[in-house]
């Protein structure tokens, strides 16, 4: 594999593990405003359930997809040796 195949193919892997955490994030973000009415009917810790989905376990759900990316990230970088140079 020459250098700009495996440069392709590095960028190729980044590109989809971005697109795949933004539908993530955007899909987590919108989805559960989107069915909160519905959510409200139910309670947890005396809390509407879709007030702390959108407030609480969103962050939770974001925090968690940020770790999931930079562990990839990570992974794509030692696959294609990959090293930060200042």
């Amino acid at each position: 594999m020459s250098y700009e195949d495996a440069k392709q193919a590095y960028w190729r892997q980044i590109r989809r593990l971005t697109m795949l955490m933004t539908l993530a994030v955007a899909g987590s973000m919108l989805l559960v405003p989107l069915f909160m009415p519905a959510l409200n009917s139910y309670r947890f810790l005396r809390f509407p359930l879709g007030y702390f989905l959108t407030g609480t376990a969103s962050l939770i759900a974001l925090a968690a997809l940020l770790y999931a990316f930079f562990n990839g990230q990570q992974k794509n970088d030692r696959a294609y040796n990959v090293t930060l140079q200042f």
